[in-house]
């Protein structure tokens, strides 16, 4: 409905992990008509598909440590004492397997052949829990860099990722 370009700044492509925060390939296609952006986020839960049993196993866990079990993935947990919010944290990355920086890169592949490099872009949010083994924070950005140039990606369509088509 908009003419002005819409960036999607927390998401990754619902192609490869059906999350509810991903986009489809119709929502791909139309921030590209539009013009805008989607700004791939390293955040675990959106870049692999859930296990099948992630639902009763995050319920349990969350009851295991006084959280309301009605509320999602670790809302709540920051407000536990210090060693038993680590604990709650080591648990809950344990429901899933643990994204690299390979299926980081799918996401922003994938968008980038669906849509163009123009379309696609790195983001982060490291503050509120983002971050893979391979990117953690922004010391390890040249990691990405080098996944980008290894699939073949020129250093201008690199550029474009890391920001320049924003």
């Amino acid at each position: 409905l908009t003419r002005t370009p819409v960036v999607a700044t927390h998401s990754a492509a619902r192609g490869l992990a059906d999350n509810t925060r991903n986009l489809s390939d119709a929502e791909l296609d139309a921030i590209k008509a539009n013009g805008g952006v989607v700004q791939v986020v390293p955040f675990n839960a959106y870049l692999l598909p859930s296990p099948a049993d992630y639902a009763p196993r995050l319920k349990a866990l969350r009851a295991q440590y006084g959280l309301a079990a009605d509320k999602p993935g670790y809302q709540g947990a920051d407000d536990l004492p210090a060693e038993r919010r680590d604990a709650f944290f080591a648990a809950y990355r344990a429901l899933s397997p643990q994204a690299t920086l390979k299926d980081y890169v799918d996401h922003i592949d994938y968008i980038a052949k669906r849509i163009g490099a123009d379309h696609v872009g790195v983001g982060t949010d490291f503050n509120h829990g983002s971050g893979i083994p391979g990117f953690r924070d922004e010391a390890d950005a040249p990691n990405v860099t080098g996944e980008l140039l290894a699939r073949g990606y020129s250093e201008e369509q690199v550029d474009a990722i890391w920001g320049g088509n924003f």
